[in-house]
């Protein structure tokens, strides 16, 4: 299969160079920026900077709150765990089976009965003198045995009467 190609050219057209003619332009002059203008400019400016250094303060101690806060709660949190070790102890400790134990190690045994003895009002006012809890209108009742159970309990605190 043969290829054929034309090997005439075709004639070039001299062009000349066209001369085009710009758009024409409506300028106007623009006024000169004036003070007010760059002073309002700058104060907008450097209070948009302040705003914005407000802001950040701000939130920095927002931060610093949050994170004293969450140190003051984890102690909390802690303490709360450490006083329940030592509630678990403290029951540990007082529990009837291992007091029994302890008890029988150090040679204890069990009572068989219980009784009471009652004490007398008269010894109950020594020992309330001798301490120094009785009142003073106690203390120094009347002489009169009928008016004041406690009658006997002033001739022991005559001069020269030791309890």
């Amino acid at each position: 299969m043969a290829l054929a190609i034309s090997t005439a050219r075709a004639p070039r057209r001299n062009t000349r160079p066209v001369v085009s003619t710009p758009p024409e332009r409506h300028l106007t002059v623009v006024p000169p920026a004036t003070k007010a203008t760059i002073s309002f400019v700058a104060t907008a400016i450097f209070g948009m900077f302040v705003l914005i250094a407000v802001v950040i303060g701000f939130q920095a101690f927002i931060a610093q709150q949050q994170l004293r806060l969450d140190h003051i709660s984890k102690e909390v949190r802690l303490a709360r765990i450490y006083t329940d070790e030592l509630r678990q102890q403290k029951m540990m400790l007082i529990a009837p089976d291992r007091l029994r134990t302890e008890a029988a190690m150090q040679g204890m045994t069990q009572g068989l009965g219980s009784r009471f003895a009652e004490i007398p009002e008269d010894v109950v006012a020594q020992v309330f003198v001798a301490t120094g809890q009785m009142d003073d209108e106690i203390a120094r009742p009347q002489q009169t045995a009928v008016s004041n159970p406690l009658a006997a309990l002033a001739t022991l605190q005559a001069p020269g009467v030791a309890p």
